[in-house]
């Protein structure tokens, strides 16, 4: 098999795959086993952190005085992003795990 195709194979398998995750966070979101957020109702937004495959800012929903996590995630894909996630959802009631209320997509970000 030539290097090309088998480029192409894995470029259509790893669509598939990423079409497969991103369909189960919509429906995720739309079966409401966790909540989505609209970005533009979050303010006083400001980066506490800063990895490689990620960026963590802190942020309060606008006219609520409670400041939530938002994780950013670039370089990942959407296999690691739905297990962080799956994963997240398990372990939640540790005393020691900040709790994941739901999810948020930043405009322009596809």
């Amino acid at each position: 098999m030539s290097k090309k195709l088998s480029k192409k194979i894995f470029k259509k398998a790893f669509e598939r795959d990423s079409d497969y995750y991103i369909d189960w966070l919509e429906k995720s979101i739309t079966e409401e086993y966790f909540h989505y957020y609209e970005f533009s109702k979050f303010g006083n937004i400001k980066e506490i952190g800063n990895k490689a495959t990620s960026m963590v800012y802190r942020a309060k929903l606008k006219n609520i005085d409670h400041f939530y996590v938002l994780k950013s995630f670039h370089g990942k894909s959407f296999k690691n992003v739905v297990n962080e996630v799956k994963l997240h959802q398990k372990i939640s009631s540790h005393p020691n795990i900040i709790q994941f209320y739901g999810a948020t997509k930043i405009k322009g970000s596809e």
